[in-house]
């Protein structure tokens, strides 16, 4: 304001020196702002800080961790989830936020009935190698003496 006042420009005490008033433009300024005016305007919008925060916080990480016929460690997590959405079955118990753990070791089965979607943990079969197969892998290994025989020489 003082700046227009040194230019030999006297303010009307009608003229709000706020948003939107009109003041003429000083004799120095281009043509095109003389004649178009000057308008002076204050900030119509929020203050950025407030609307920008509130990303700091990580998502919560749901959902199933382990799936159908993969093995899963006792106390190993099954299902995280908000709600009671997936119940337990056998083998398996529910932690107080919901999160279905694993009871033993074993493979996780997955159940779905026109009621309730469930999941329960089995304990491994034990299934032997058969290395009398004629695989690839048998023909392969077959090339080389095992560790026990080689020391044994």
């Amino acid at each position: 304001m003082a700046a227009f006042v040194a230019q030999n420009m006297a303010l009307s005490s009608s003229v709000s020196s706020f948003a939107g008033s009109r003041m003429a433009a000083p004799a120095s300024a281009p043509v095109a702002a003389r004649v178009a005016g000057l308008t002076i305007e204050c900030a119509h919008k929020k203050g950025a800080g407030s609307t920008k925060n509130g990303r700091e916080s990580r998502a919560q990480r749901l959902g199933v961790k382990v799936y159908g016929e993969q093995a899963v460690k006792a106390g190993g997590i099954i299902i995280r989830q908000r709600g009671y959405s997936v119940h337990c079955g056998p083998n398996t118990f529910v932690g107080k936020d919901y999160t279905i753990h694993s009871k033993i070791d074993g493979v996780v089965k997955f159940k779905k009935t026109f009621k309730e979607k469930s999941v329960s943990v089995e304990e491994f079969e034990e299934v032997e190698y058969d290395r009398t197969a004629d695989t690839r892998r048998n023909r392969r290994l077959a090339k080389y003496p095992s560790r026990a025989t080689a020391e044994a020489q």
